[in-house]
């Protein structure tokens, strides 16, 4: 399905005020053709032409490591925490935080892009014989797709469910994680830049034909902002809220809905630029002149009050569980299932164990928004899945469906729902079963646990089941 509806046309205002110095600023050997922060704007990762190397820096802008590639690296990639970076050059290459090479991903063919999932989990790659392909960290291939010309861009999710890839067929492609094809959307030219909000409900586009481009899920384009110089890459935050680009000699810094903030201007062609979720820092690379890595303050991000919550908070609230798993395979056929995610309204709601036993198995009790139960087969087609212990530390984990009930409804009014697992504690999610699963018991009688972070997990009151569209 290719998508071209244009609902409104914004044109550079000169309200945009210029934006002070960096923070800090490092000169390179060899222009940066790309950059990626981490979740806290912690560590930097840059990519450079010429001979190639991919350098990390601190917050200060010091320098951590370098790796020389012996060819231009394309794109860049940073797991949010930092354990993971990847670079896209004559093969994808995988690092640990310490530039180690975990993996290799080497089909022959250069590789012109590659993303890294914010969890870490998934890695995409783009080569220049015109195919994408999704792995796990790890290794394991999860599909391939091939497009008109080579993708020059990718971006994931921050839990891998989406991919965005900008291509020299002038398209921007949106995937799921199955790697179906879920719209593209034509633009006049090499599409350069793409960038999925983390919880992939925005895509921002940049394009040689002048133009950065704003979508919603669905395909459908909210906004496109003329800039009147090539953009070469863009990064959106958390809900959309900013969308940083590279376009010309400057950085734009628009809202989420395509009004300047403001502009920096950096002197030279600028071709990286990566903003963090909560939009408060991004990291600019200068590709010629006097090439460089700027680093800069983005949105005057007041600080909330004692008490409050950002509109954003609940997917990295969410993330920060230990015990919610957000990409999974399934151990008995190898496939991923529909999982929902944190922004469907996933989190661990309690575990409980009916023994003081630590070795005790134990019930957890799983939240999910109403409108993904009801889009996956109502209550009956939900199922909780339980992480093999001994495969929590592999890339993906290997779960096993367990006997699952609905308990009633959370003060949100997000549905809950409780599994018997026959482990003690490990990691659970949520899925969606194609046909209503066997063996749901109530739950009852429970103790309360104190879990590994020190936190009482207590079982929920039960309440009288009510449809996903009560009130």
């Amino acid at each position: 399905m290719v998508l071209g509806v244009l609902t409104l046309l914004i044109v550079p205002a000169a309200s945009g005020e210029e934006m002070a110095g960096p923070l800090w600023s490092i000169a390179v050997g060899g222009g940066v053709t790309s950059t990626a922060v981490t979740t806290d704007g912690s560590l930097t990762v840059a990519g450079t032409r010429d001979a190639g190397s991919v350098r990390i820096f601190d917050e200060n802008g010091t320098e951590v490591w370098n790796y020389p590639t012996g060819c231009p690296v394309y794109q860049v990639s940073i797991s949010g925490d930092g354990r993971f970076v990847a670079a896209a050059s004559d093969k994808v290459r995988l690092f640990d935080r310490n530039g180690q090479i975990i993996s290799n991903f080497d089909t022959g063919f250069f590789a012109y892009s590659t993303a890294l999932s914010a969890d870490g989990n998934y890695l995409a790659a783009g080569y220049d014989d015109s195919t994408i392909a999704l792995y796990t960290a790890g290794g394991q291939e999860f599909w391939t797709a091939e497009l008109d010309d080579d993708a020059v861009s990718l971006s994931l999710s921050s839990d891998g469910s989406y991919l965005a890839a900008g291509s020299k067929d002038e398209r921007l492609y949106f995937f799921d994680n199955r790697g179906v094809p879920l719209w593209s959307y034509e633009t006049g030219k090499t599409v350069m830049g793409v960038s999925v909000s983390p919880e992939g409900e925005y895509v921002a586009a940049g394009s040689l034909d002048k133009v950065i481009y704003f979508l919603d899920q669905e395909g459908v384009l909210l906004w496109r902002y003329i800039v009147g110089e090539r953009v070469f890459d863009v990064s959106v935050s958390a809900g959309g809220k900013y969308v940083a680009a590279a376009a010309g000699t400057g950085l734009l810094l628009l809202d989420r809905e395509g009004n300047l903030v403001w502009r920096y201007d950096a002197g030279n062609t600028v071709q990286g630029a990566a903003i963090t979720p909560d939009g408060r820092r991004i990291a600019l690379g200068v590709g010629s002149g006097a090439p460089a890595v700027h680093f800069l303050e983005g949105a005057d991000v007041p600080d909330l009050a004692e008490g409050s919550e950002s509109p954003d908070a609940w997917s990295l609230r969410a993330a920060s569980d230990p015990y919610l798993m957000r990409a999974f395979i399934m151990a008995d056929t190898g496939e991923v299932p529909t999982i929902a995610h944190d922004f469907d309204g996933v989190s661990i709601a309690g575990i409980v164990r009916e023994e003081a036993d630590p070795a005790t198995p134990v019930t957890v009790r799983l939240t999910v928004g109403p409108e993904w139960t009801a889009a996956h087969g109502g209550q009956e087609g939900v199922v909780i899945v339980a992480a093999r212990p001994d495969s929590l530390d592999s890339v993906p984990s290997l779960v096993e469906t367990i006997p699952t009930s609905f308990v009633g409804y959370d003060p949100e009014g997000r549905l809950v729902f409780e599994g018997r697992s026959p482990y003690a504690l490990t990691a659970y999610g949520i899925i969606a079963a194609s046909e209503k699963e066997e063996g749901r018991t109530p739950g009852g009688g429970l103790v309360p646990l104190i879990t590994g972070d020190g936190i009482f997990r207590l079982p929920l009151p039960q309440t009288p089941p009510r449809s996903a569209s009560g009130g």
